[in-house]
This record gives structure tokens, C-alpha cells and sequence, in this order.
């Protein structure tokens, strides 16, 4: 069996162009699924600068620039979108019905609308769903903290297609409810107004927030994980690149691997497969990492059940 090396020594062969499409940032910053994206494109024997043509767009943090960026990703000549998150998707989408798209890491992408169904996804869209693990989490919270009782979940509001909100909003009503919490939806629309919706939810008895994986939130971690702490809020996240940022807990599937691993489904495209055939590739693995250092600053003790389990404690 061929590795790595082996690979990379084959022949160039022609040059594919490819498209990579997220929200992006104002400052206009590259997507950090990328560069794993990347990764797995290399161990698949396709490199920039050789046989690979890397065309990345954005919609530098503003959804409403979305739209275009996205036709013009389509009309440029690439032979394959791959998307990050399910409104780049479902924008990228409406763009196109020719041009394959592969999302990368979407949660619930039948319940968004992105494909007919897990096994037979039908249209130009596939990819790696993400389990987003906020029904755990919201059990592991529990069993860290009883006492908590007001959660807020905050999330970007326009990241969430045309009619999905009440769904998304029900379903962790649903499961906070089933646990004994009582869950405030804190909706933004930048991370400008992070503050200003944390400052509100601590005063009215705020005391744990659920940090939704979006690529918005994502890109600011730096602020949002800082200012939770600042008003002494047990936070909790799925998306494991938010613990060293200062999440509290974090339970979910590794976004960056999803990442790596969807360069195969482009990869078989590339070579002549039709995305409505290919199955959405579901995660398999899940992580929790406790962060002992935002513990300590809340006063907040894990418990030992909860230690013994984690795959990694940030002391």
C-alpha cells in the first residue's frame, strides 16, 4: 500500500481548481479549516502550486455579501466547492445547482435543508455532517455543576437558514428543559454584541452559557470565552478548538480532522463521482476537555467522574 510519500512522488497530472467558501472575517483573515483541508488534500497527492489551485472567498464576517461572492465562486471555474458551516452552504447552494459542494463539518444538514437525506443526499451536496453535541454537554454540565439552573445559549442569529430558527431554538429548549435547566436564547448579530448580551444575561441571574460551534463565534473565541468568565458564566462548547480560549467544557468531534477528512470526498469527486452518491460521512469520535484554569477562576469544583472521563484537562 502506497503512504504518503508515495503519493506525493506520483506523477502531477492536471491541475484542479478547487473553491473554498466560509463567512469569513472583517479583518479578512483565512478560514482555520483550511489549512487541514489542505492537509488532506496533500495526502491525497494534490498540492498548491503543482496540481492544485486553491480559490478562497468570503464574505468578510458580513452574511449579507454572502450571495455574491458565492455566484461569483461558481462562475469562476471551479470544479468543486467546499464549504464551511451550514449557512456558507446553504448560500453557496442557491448559487449554483452545477458545481459540486462539499461542506466540510455541517450540524444537521438534512434538518437545514442542505440534502434529502444522510444516505441519499440527491442534488450537488455532500460532505461530513458534525455532531454538535450540545445534548451531552448539556448533561455534562448538569452533572458538573447541579446547581445551575440559567443557561443562556448564545448564538449568531444569521448564521441559520431561512426557517430553520424555530427548529434550532425548540430542539435545545427541549433538552435543557429535560434536565432541569432554563435556557435564555442570546441571539447576536456580530461578536460586537457578545458584551452587551453577557453583561444583560449575568445581571438578570445569569449563571452557565452555551457557546453555539458557529464559524462566527469561532473566529471569536478570544473574546467571547474572556468576557464569560469576566461575568462568571460556566461556559460550555462543542467545538474542540474553544478550550484553550477558555471554554469550561467542551464536548464534540474534532472540527479540524472533519476538515482533513472531507478532502476525500473531494478527491472522489475529482475523479468522476456525482456528490447526490455519496453518503453524508458521519463523526465517529467525540472529545471532552476540561479546563481546570477556568474552573479554578469561577470556583467551581469538577467532579472526579467527570476528570476521570476527559480526554485532556487544561491545568
Amino acid at each position: 500500500m502506497a503512504g504518503a510519500t508515495d503519493v506525493l512522488a506520483q506523477p502531477a497530472g492536471p491541475v484542479r481548481r478547487v473553491g473554498f467558501f466560509w463567512i469569513g472575517t472583517p479583518d479578512g483573515n483565512p478560514s482555520p479549516s483550511l489549512a487541514p483541508f489542505l492537509e488532506g488534500m496533500r495526502e491525497r497527492g494534490y498540492a498548491e502550486g503543482r496540481n492544485l489551485v486553491i480559490d478562497a472567498r468570503d464574505g468578510r464576517g458580513d452574511a449579507a455579501r454572502m450571495g455574491a461572492e458565492a455566484a461569483a465562486l461558481a462562475a469562476s471555474g471551479v470544479e468543486v466547492i467546499v464549504t464551511q458551516g451550514s449557512s456558507p452552504t446553504a448560500v453557496a447552494k442557491q448559487a449554483t445547482s452545477r458545481v459540486p459542494i462539499v461542506f466540510g463539518a455541517a450540524g444537521d444538514p438534512v434538518g437545514r435543508g442542505l440534502v434529502a437525506s444522510l444516505a441519499r443526499p440527491g442534488g450537488n451536496v455532500t460532505g461530513r455532517a458534525i455532531d454538535l453535541g450540545w445534548s451531552k454537554a448539556y448533561e455534562i454540565l448538569r452533572e458538573a455543576a447541579p446547581a445551575l439552573r440559567r443557561v443562556g445559549l448564545l448564538y449568531y442569529s444569521q448564521g441559520l437558514p431561512p426557517g430553520y430558527h424555530p427548529i434550532f431554538l425548540a430542539e435545545r429548549q427541549a433538552a435543557a428543559v429535560a434536565l432541569g435547566f432554563e435556557l435564555t436564547p442570546l441571539p447576536i448579530g456580530s461578536v460586537d454584541d457578545v458584551e452587551p448580551a453577557l453583561a444583560g444575561f449575568a445581571k438578570d441571574g445569569g449563571e452557565a452559557l452555551f457557546v453555539n460551534g458557529d464559524p462566527t463565534l469561532m473566529t471569536g473565541r478570544g473574546v467571547v470565552l474572556p468576557l464569560a468568565l469576566r461575568y462568571r458564566l460556566a461556559s460550555v462548547c462543542t467545538d474542540l478548538r474553544f478550550p484553550q480560549a477558555g471554554c469550561l467544557l467542551t464536548y464534540g468531534d474534532d472540527v479540524s480532522d472533519s476538515f482533513r477528512q472531507s478532502a476525500g470526498i473531494v478527491d472522489r469527486i475529482l475523479k468522476g463521482a456525482k456528490p447526490a452518491d455519496l453518503p453524508i460521512e458521519q463523526p465517529t469520535k467525540f472529545t471532552l476537555i476540561v479546563n481546570a484554569k477556568t474552573a479554578n477562576a469561577l470556583g467551581i469544583t469538577i467532579p472526579p467522574s467527570i476528570l476521570a472521563r476527559a480526554d485532556e484537562v487544561i491545568e
